[in-house]
């Protein structure tokens, strides 16, 4: 068997069924497995799986870490290729699973790709514009995401010779890309496309902006540039912060506007405000999590 896919799920009764079906009608020449990696649902998600023919395996909630349930699912595969997949990412195409693994199937060097992520209409106007704005529409288009294991395929050796980190709360696929030799490639393939959105839930966009936070000072601990550093001739005459997030308060109410989501408008103001309290509190609680080591230099990051 070639290819292994492990869904990560908790909680995900609300997609966890339209994903399963669409993974599993795949158009692909070989056999593949498909196994679903719980952390805890105490929703109705597994029963839907078992509805499934899928192997189901349990992992304890208060073990879970990103890293750690990617490294168990890879274990628990026997593929040459692992592919990742959030419970909440639907395959938009038949042709999703051919796509993201061609590249490993035929280039040694490709260590991993990764597939395009668009939003679900009207499910949530602030990720919508994340996700265009991070993942282009064509494979040589710009690319604002390093990385991402919601929509990804790795080969399994790489997985076990070079494991994801398993302590970070967030970004442990941008890090698991930074870890590979120089001679490995990580490939974006736009036609791999997966719908992707998350309720506009204040909490849940608090805890993400937090946790985004947090990422920065474990990244200058162990010598990692900030990847998404504005590069210093475009910073303007203004301190960067202010003009970085003014520009794109500009651009974010533009594109609310012209989509017509006016109540969104409304809440915007809001949401942003606990975006930038919640990501400068991660950045303050990760510089005493995380103090800065002697004698570490910061690299710049593969791109």
């Amino acid at each position: 068997m070639k290819v292994s896919i492990v869904i990560r799920s908790k909680n995900e009764e609300r997609f966890i069924g339209a994903v399963l079906a669409r993974v599993l009608e795949q158009e692909f020449d070989d056999p593949y497995e498909v196994l679903v990696l719980d952390s805890g649902s105490q929703d109705q998600t597994l029963d839907i799986v078992r509805g499934f023919p899928v192997r189901l395996a349990i992992m304890p909630p208060e073990q879970f870490t990103f890293g750690w349930a990617l490294n168990q699912g890879a274990s628990l595969t026997v593929g040459d290729i692992v592919v990742f997949l959030s419970a909440h990412c639907v395959p938009r195409e038949r042709t999703w699973l051919r796509s993201l693994t061609a590249p490993l199937m035929s280039d040694p060097q490709v260590a991993a790709t990764y597939g395009r992520q668009e939003p679900m209409p009207g499910v949530n106007p602030f990720e919508e514009i994340e996700l265009e704005r991070t993942f282009g529409p064509t494979a040589d288009s710009a690319v604002l995401a390093h990385f991402s294991n919601a929509n990804s395929a790795i080969r399994r050796q790489l997985v076990t010779q070079y494991p994801f980190d398993e302590v970070v709360n967030g970004g442990e696929d941008f890090l698991w890309a930074q870890s590979l030799p120089s001679s490995y490639t990580v490939r974006y393939v736009a036609t791999a496309s997966v719908f992707h959105s998350h309720p506009p839930s204040l909490c849940y966009w608090r805890r993400r902006a937090y946790i985004e936070g947090l990422l920065l000072p474990y990244l200058a601990q162990r010598g990692i540039a900030d990847p998404w550093a504005l590069p210093t001739a475009t910073q303007g005459p203004l301190s960067r912060f202010k003009w970085h997030v003014l520009k794109r308060l500009i651009a974010d109410a533009r594109w609310l506007f012209r989509r017509r989501y006016f109540a969104a408008l409304l809440y915007y103001p809001l949401y942003e405000a606990n975006r930038i309290y919640s990501y400068t509190k991660g950045k303050r609680d990760g510089r005493l999590r995380y103090p800065p080591l002697n004698n570490v230099q910061p690299t710049t990051p593969n791109s």
